[in-house]
């Protein structure tokens, strides 16, 4: 995640990787938090399924993953034919906050199939001057390439919209998909990129969370 910083301005590189530290110090928090709250509810306000007294399984973008709520530990699995699991991997210090800040801050309010932008989120208007700083990547990437766009989003588990050329619903979390609109470099015009949230976003993440979010959505738009 270091490297991505790299890419941008100092001042905004400095603020997001101040939330990447801030992360890693809130994840033993987060768990306490989430220890406090009854499972059964939880689960229904994420849209995610209980295995037992202490495990949920929730879906990460394109994998599924298993947070146990009892060992403070966050995997992420395979689910075979007979609906078992097996761990694979433990699931990184950054990614495993997002997850858990997921989990500690959804309420269930429905999707709306309604979008917005990151200003029009809950104080989405004092964070949204740097938000095409850091979509810059994405159009660096794919300025002229907007059919590898559309590959790259559907190998991260993304669908494509057709109500705009280049455009995918991205799904971090069921609950929270992103709709991504690319536009192509012409004779014209530069290439462009936009954001867009549903209208409950706000409802499952926290605002300034919600940038952290777009950072690792265009961090693995651009990795190999």
């Amino acid at each position: 995640m270091n490297n991505f910083f790299k890419n941008l301005s100092s001042e905004i590189s400095e603020n997001l990787f101040k939330n990447y530290q801030l992360f890693g110090k809130n994840f033993q928090n987060y768990f306490y938090e989430l220890s406090k709250q009854n499972i059964s509810d939880i689960s229904f306000n994420s849209n995610s399924e209980i295995i037992d007294e202490n495990k949920i399984i929730l879906s990460y973008f394109n994998n599924q993953v298993l947070v146990d709520l009892k060992e403070r530990t966050v995997f992420y699995i395979r689910i075979t034919d007979n609906k078992d699991f097996i761990k694979e991997s433990e699931v990184d210090l950054f990614s495993s906050s997002l997850i858990l800040h997921f989990l500690l801050n959804a309420d269930g309010t429905p999707l709306t199939g309604k979008w917005i932008s990151y200003r029009e989120l809950p104080d989405g208007l004092f964070y949204s001057k740097t938000i095409p700083e850091v979509l810059k990547p994405l159009i660096n990437k794919f300025e002229n390439n907007g059919k590898l766009f559309l590959e790259k989003a559907i190998q991260m588990g993304g669908a494509i919209n057709n109500s705009f050329k280049f455009s995918v619903i991205i799904y971090p979390f069921k609950m929270f998909p992103a709709l991504i609109i690319f536009e192509e470099k012409s004779e014209e015009f530069d290439a462009d990129v936009r954001i867009l949230f549903d209208r409950s976003a706000s409802h499952y993440l926290k605002t300034d969370i919600i940038k952290t979010m777009i950072v690792l959505i265009v961090k693995k738009f651009i990795s190999d």
